[in-house]
C-alpha cells in the first residue's frame, strides 16, 4: 500500500508467524445452559505455522476496508475470523478517530484445516493482537481477552505464545513455564468439523477432573526436566476424550492412527495422541534424532503417504 493520498498513513506492514497447536490432553467436564463445552486442557503452541501479512492504512473514506489474498478466500468473509478479528479492533478505535482504515489480509496456509490444530483461531488471534497495537491497544487487556473468546474458544490461547493449562470454556488459561518437546504431527486424509465432533450425543462430558497442582508435583519428581515425567503421567491418567468420538464417526481413522502409533513406537515417543476435534494426531520426543528416525519412518509408511507429515517443536 502506497502513502499517496493526503493524510494517509501506514500504520503496520508485517509478516508474521501463525502457529499451531496440539492439545496434550482434553477433558470435558460439563456443558452450560448454553451450550459451550466446559473443559480442561493443555495447549502447546508448535513451530508448525502459518504466515500472515498484514498492511494497515489509515484512509480519507469512512469505515474499515478489507482485502484478502491467500489461503482463506474460501471461508465467506462475514465467517473469516481473521475478518472478524479486524472488525472488532476497528469497532473501538473508530469511535475515537475519524478516518477509515484499509487492510490487506494475506494468509500462506501450512496448518490443515479441520485437524484440530487450531488454525483459524491462531490467524484470528494473529491479526486481533497485531492490529490492536498498530492503533495503539483500543482494546486494553481485559477487552482484548474477551474479544478474543467472542471469537472463539481457543483464541485467547493464542494470545499468550506459551503452553498453557486451559479451563472453563477456554477462558481460563494458566501459562506453563519450562516446557517443551519434539513433536511430529500427521493429519490423514479425513476431516473432522469441530461442531460435529463436540455436538455427538455420546460424547463424554462428565471426565475426571484434572488440577493444575498435578502438574507442579509431576515436575517436582524429576530435577532438571519436567517433560518425561509430565507427559507420562498425563499418558497414564489422561486422554483426549473427543477420539473416542472421531473413532465411531470415522471408523477408518483409527486404522491410521494405529498405523502411526506404530509406526513411532520403536523410537521411544513420550505420548501419542489425537489433537482437539481431529483429525490430526501426534506423537512427542525427547530428542531430535527421535522425532527424525520417526519422520523417516511415518513417511515411508505406505498407508501414512496419503496423508500429511509434519515435524515440529513446541514453543515455549
Amino acid at each position: 500500500m502506497g502513502a499517496n493520498q493526503r493524510g494517509v498513513s501506514t500504520l503496520l506492514d508485517t509478516t508474521l508467524a501463525s502457529p499451531a497447536k496440539i492439545n496434550l490432553f482434553l477433558h470435558i467436564t460439563g456443558r452450560r445452559e448454553d451450550g459451550y463445552h466446559l473443559l480442561q486442557s493443555l495447549f502447546c503452541p508448535i513451530s508448525l505455522a502459518d504466515t500472515v501479512v498484514l498492511q494497515v492504512q489509515t484512509s480519507n473514506t469512512p469505515g474499515l476496508h478489507i482485502e484478502r489474498t491467500g489461503g482463506l478466500l474460501h471461508i465467506p468473509e462475514h465467517k473469516d475470523l481473521t475478518v472478524r478479528a479486524a472488525q472488532a479492533v476497528f469497532d473501538v478505535w473508530s469511535q475515537h478517530q475519524p478516518q477509515g482504515l484499509a487492510v490487506s489480509l494475506h494468509v500462506d496456509k501450512r496448518i490443515p484445516e479441520e485437524a484440530g490444530l487450531g488454525g483459524g483461531s491462531s490467524n484470528a488471534a494473529t491479526v486481533l493482537q497485531a492490529l490492536n497495537t498498530a492503533l495503539g491497544k483500543p482494546l486494553n487487556a481485559a477487552l482484548l481477552h474477551n474479544t478474543a473468546l467472542g471469537l472463539g474458544a481457543d483464541v485467547p490461547f493464542f494470545l499468550t505464545g506459551k503452553p498453557a493449562f486451559v479451563e472453563g470454556i477456554g477462558e481460563n488459561i494458566t501459562p506453563i513455564d519450562g516446557f517443551s518437546g519434539h513433536v511430529l504431527v500427521f493429519k490423514p486424509p479425513i476431516s473432522c468439523p469441530t461442531g460435529e465432533i463436540f455436538g455427538d450425543p455420546e460424547l463424554t462430558r462428565d471426565a475426571k477432573d484434572v488440577k493444575i497442582a498435578v502438574f507442579d508435583s509431576a515436575s517436582r519428581l524429576e530435577s532438571g526436566s519436567q517433560n518425561p515425567c509430565l507427559l507420562s503421567f498425563l499418558s497414564a491418567n489422561t486422554r483426549n476424550v473427543l477420539q473416542a468420538v472421531v473413532e465411531k464417526r470415522r471408523p477408518e481413522w483409527q486404522q491410521y492412527f494405529s498405523s502411526f502409533k506404530q509406526s513411532v513406537a520403536a523410537f521411544s515417543p513420550l505420548l501419542v495422541r489425537m489433537t482437539g476435534s481431529g483429525s490430526a494426531m501426534f506423537a512427542v520426543f525427547a530428542s531430535p534424532s527421535q522425532l527424525s528416525s520417526a519422520l523417516q519412518a511415518v513417511s515411508g509408511n505406505p498407508l501414512l503417504q496419503a496423508g500429511h507429515v509434519f515435524d515440529s517443536a513446541i514453543l515455549s
